[in-house]
């Protein structure tokens, strides 16, 4: 399930996927107050679902690191139709964001169209970054020979967590053209201070079973999907 939200918004911090986390979460709590609770029950399992943020006619203003733009689009996606269910009935309760300081109003919202994945070599667009890490927390970027060994390992472990399954297929990279990108973010275990990540952007070709494929479609790939990494759009589908 794919949802786009449009949002009559002109300023956000620098640092907001938390920002708009604490927005979906507030969601989901209103929409499934059960189910809030099963997911944020204090342990650190991943969620099924991610998230990307699209400013429109925007510009960053450095002393006041912030966004300035003129309006904004959040897609929320999931596999999961008790979470997808949730946010909506949240969002059909909600007009307005009352942030303290970066408060925005809701204008209208659709149920994205999503593609079903019948190829088994699938070629997908990053919409916001896609993350990946070794047990040191050190970044693996796509060109690093590691790379397609410690996807794997990483997708595994979701994919046992979330679905009770391993991968049916090892996932294969059979091409990208992505770039690094550097992002600045901060969550409550920060304590107040900037966390780095090292990610990338861009296209890539990846091979694997299409039931693993749609997954990775629909909750994202690699690290803090969560936390608005990993989003991917279907370029082509075979």
């Amino acid at each position: 399930m794919r949802f786009k939200i449009f949002l009559d918004v002109q300023r956000i911090p620098q640092m907001y996927r938390m920002y708009l986390l604490s927005f979906i979460k507030e969601m989901i709590r209103k929409g499934d107050a059960d189910l809030y609770a099963q997911l944020y029950d204090g342990k650190k399992n991943p969620k099924p679902f991610t998230f990307s943020f699209y400013m429109k006619d925007f510009h960053f203003e450095k002393e006041s690191q912030q966004y300035v733009m003129k309006s904004a689009t959040l897609i929320f996606s999931t596999s999961n139709p008790t979470v997808g269910v949730a946010f909506f009935n949240g969002l059909s309760q909600t007009d307005k964001f009352n942030h303290p300081e970066y408060p925005f109003k809701i204008t209208s919202k659709e149920i994205g169209r999503e593609q079903l994945i019948k190829s088994d070599v699938v070629t997908f667009a990053i919409l916001n970054a896609v993350l990946l890490e070794d047990k040191n927390k050190k970044p693996i970027l796509f060109t690093d020979p590691n790379f397609e060994q410690e996807l794997n390992i990483i997708t595994n472990k979701q994919f046992q967590a979330l679905y009770g399954r391993a991968l049916y297929e090892p996932l294969k990279v059979c091409a990208h053209k992505l770039k690094k990108q550097v992002i600045k973010e901060t969550n409550r275990h920060a304590d107040g201070q900037v966390l780095y990540y090292t990610a990338q952007k861009g296209d890539l070709i990846l091979q694997g079973n299409p039931k693993d494929l749609q997954l990775i479609y629909q909750d994202g790939l690699g690290l803090r999907r969560s936390q608005g990494f990993g989003l991917l759009e279907v370029r082509n589908n075979g």
